[in-house]
C-alpha cells in the first residue's frame, strides 16, 4: 500500500521533506516493542506508567503530523495553530523523557536501554524543536518590498 509522503512546507513554495517523521516512527516502534515486553514491564505497571509511555509516543507522532498537514498557511490562525501543535509535540517530548527516567528509576529497563531510548527521544525532540524555531523566524520576518524583491 503506498502512502503519501510527507513534506515540510515553506513560504518560498519549496517543499523538503519532513526528517521527522520517519525517526519518530522509529521511536514509536522501538517503544511499542519494550512496553509490551513483560520482561521490562511487568503487568502491574500497564496501567499506570506503559499507557502513558505509549499515549505520548503516539501523541508526538500525530501533533507532528497534524503540524504538517497545516498547508498552505492562509491566515494567522492558521500559523497559530500549526504552532500550537508543534509546541504540543515538544511537550509530549518532555513527559516521554520523565517516563523514561522513572522506568530507569524503578528498575523496569536497564542504563543501556535508558541511554538508547533517551537518545532517540531527544533526536525527535531536537529536529521538533528546529522546525518550531524556523517556523517562528519565518513569521518574525516582515514581508519583503516591492522595491526588494525587483533588486
Amino acid at each position: 500500500m503506498a502512502t503519501r509522503r510527507n513534506y515540510q512546507r515553506k513560504k518560498n513554495g519549496n517543499d523538503s521533506p519532513l526528517h521527522v517523521l520517519p525517526v519518530v516512527a522509529d521511536l514509536i516502534d522501538y517503544t511499542l516493542n519494550l512496553t509490551d515486553n513483560a520482561k521490562h514491564f511487568p503487568k502491574k505497571v500497564r496501567f499506570t506508567i506503559v499507557n502513558r509511555i505509549q499515549e505520548r509516543v503516539l501523541s508526538i507522532y500525530e501533533n507532528l503530523l497534524e503540524a504538517n498537514e497545516i498547508f498552505p498557511i492562509r491566515n494567522d490562525s492558521d500559523k497559530a495553530k500549526r504552532l500550537e501543535l508543534q509546541r504540543a509535540a515538544l511537550t509530549d517530548c518532555k513527559l516521554l523523557l520523565f517516563y523514561v527516567e522513572l522506568s530507569k528509576k524503578r528498575g523496569y529497563i536497564d542504563t543501556g536501554t535508558f541511554e538508547y531510548w533517551t537518545k532517540k527521544v531527544l533526536d525527535v525532540k531536537y529536529m521538533s524543536a528546529a522546525w518550531y524555531k524556523s517556523e517562528l523566524e519565518d513569521g518574525q520576518k516582515p514581508p519583503a518590498s516591492q522595491d526588494e524583491s525587483q533588486a
